[in-house]
């Protein structure tokens, strides 16, 4: 009887393991992001990356990304007390302005055959700063950022996927606390509302 429920776990290990596929391949697109709670208007740029799908049933599959990613945002910023060498300070000049962030992207999709070529993804992702060009803040844009991924995607047989993606930020990117004390609300500098990355991706796949 040991020998038999040997020989069928065996058999069972060996089914699923045959079932179990690991493929690499690359994704890119367009981002259209935005840092929410700010006057900027959303931006264009790009993403850029690589994962490997591990396929553990025929509805499933765990898919680690790694990506690099542009975002921020675009539009007026206001200057305060400029002083343009005559003497007389110009309050509230305004320039147009492109801020970027760049991330590298590390998320980890869960990925569910719907019908068909069809799949939603949705999972964690954590963003490492790897450089900006937010200049004229009172504060650095901290390095790093908590967020969720989810969208969806239609793939080919050929291997090549179509997908959408929203990308939404937890953390300020100013890193600044947000809190009750005794009298009122902490306020930061922008309203006491955290400013956010949200990120819409459009874009392709291919795997090997």
């Amino acid at each position: 009887m040991k020998k038999i429920i040997v020989v069928l776990i065996c058999f069972l290990a060996i089914q699923a393991s045959a079932q179990i596929t690991i493929k690499p391949g690359v994704r890119a697109g367009a981002n259209f992001s935005r840092l929410i709670n700010t006057d900027l208007d959303a931006k264009t740029d790009f993403y850029v990356g690589g994962f490997v799908a591990i396929k553990l049933a025929k509805f499933y599959t765990l898919q680690p990304e790694l990506t690099y990613s542009r975002q921020g945002g675009k539009g007026k910023f206001y200057f305060d007390d400029v002083d343009f060498g005559n003497g007389d300070p110009a309050f509230a000049q305004s320039a147009d302005v492109d801020y970027q962030i760049q991330y590298l992207s590390l998320g980890v999709m869960n990925k569910f055959k719907i019908i068909g070529g069809f799949h939603g993804v949705i999972g964690p992702n954590i963003d490492f700063k790897v450089g900006d060009n937010l200049k004229g803040f009172e504060e650095d844009v901290v390095g790093l950022d908590l967020g969720l991924t989810l969208g969806f995607g239609y793939t080919l047989p050929m291997g090549l996927t179509f997908e959408a993606r929203a990308k939404i930020g937890f953390l300020d990117i100013f890193g600044d606390d947000m809190y009750y004390d005794d009298t009122n609300y902490y306020n930061n500098r922008y309203g006491g509302d955290p400013v956010t990355n949200s990120t819409l991706q459009l874009g392709v796949a291919y795997q090997f």
